[in-house]
């Protein structure tokens, strides 16, 4: 008689199966704490998108929107950005009239754009079966590569 009522109860959330994938993420042979890593499909449908955050030692682990935390993404073929983003206070906050607000932080990227936009990187992943470590070695020179340079 009571067992309809317990059928309701628990955490019903279904994962993707996903592969772990961590690795680490230098600038000029410096690890780079902070940044965000995400891992875009490469072919519609296959894969799922990712996202890791580097550490001190510019150590980053994805997650997935699907997956368990913490446990990767899918395996597939990726383009990777890499984006570090840094805020800081203002010694002169300002009033920008166009949005009617005081301004008080800037936010600036610390990495070069060749890194952050996605039309543009080059740097790529293979997510495979069972646990992968791929790191990433960003050049502070790095520059986006225009056609007919």
């Amino acid at each position: 008689m009571f067992l309809p009522l317990l059928t309701g109860c628990g955490d019903r959330r279904t994962y993707s199966v996903t592969e772990m994938v961590e690795g680490v993420v230098t600038l000029d042979g410096i690890p780079v704490e902070g940044a965000e890593v995400t891992f875009h499909p490469l072919e519609t449908g296959v894969g799922e998108s990712a996202v890791g955050k580097t550490d001190a030692q510019g150590m980053y682990r994805l997650s997935s929107m699907k997956g368990a935390p913490g446990k990767g993404t899918t395996a597939g073929e990726y383009q990777v950005t890499v984006s570090q983003w840094v805020t800081r206070e203002l010694d002169e906050p300002y009033v920008d009239h166009a949005q009617d607000a005081l301004i008080q932080f800037e936010s600036k990227e610390m990495l070069p754009a060749v890194y952050t936009e996605i039309q543009h990187t080059p740097l790529t992943a293979t997510v495979a079966p069972g646990k992968n470590e791929i790191n990433f070695a960003l050049d502070s020179k790095a520059v986006i590569e225009r056609p007919g340079r």
